[in-house]
């Protein structure tokens, strides 16, 4: 009896054509982790709330996997921002002075306590202290004291 052998139209991809992270999934993948903890939630809540395990969300989040156009749609509805938020060609440009435009985990508790203000006269006031803080800071003064 003879055994048939596989048709060679199929053969695997050759070692090193594997498919690579583009830069728009690993961009796509740091802004779903920054809104993600923006929104204080953690990767096991966005995993259920997209039908994935945390680990997809790991994946998703480092580019290594790309997510699909539903699940980008269903988190961005999820974590509360615009779709563009995670396509590179529709987010703000970069900081001319070269500043990361990551945030600190201290800033990330500023963000969500600011949003957690539900009166728009108290977030005014909030702004105006901040800028008024940070316009009378000394240049010098970067311990925070």
């Amino acid at each position: 009896m003879e055994i048939a052998q596989r048709s060679t139209d199929a053969a695997p991809p050759e070692p090193g054509t594997k498919r690579r992270r583009s830069e728009q999934d690993l961009y796509a993948g740091e802004r779903l982790r920054m809104a993600r903890q923006l929104a204080g939630c953690s990767q096991q809540q966005l995993g259920d709330a997209l039908g994935v395990s945390f680990q997809a969300v790991q994946k998703y989040e480092t580019g290594e996997n790309r997510l699909s156009a539903g699940r980008l749609v269903r988190a961005a509805t999820f974590l509360g921002v615009d779709l563009g938020f995670f396509a590179k060609d529709f987010a703000p440009q970069a900081d001319p002075t070269g500043r990361s435009t990551g945030f600190t985990a201290d800033e990330l508790e500023l963000v969500r306590a600011y949003r957690a203000l539900r009166s728009e006269p108290l977030r005014t006031q909030l702004r105006r202290l901040l800028v008024t803080l940070a316009e009378r800071a000394p240049a010098s003064d970067t311990d925070g004291r």
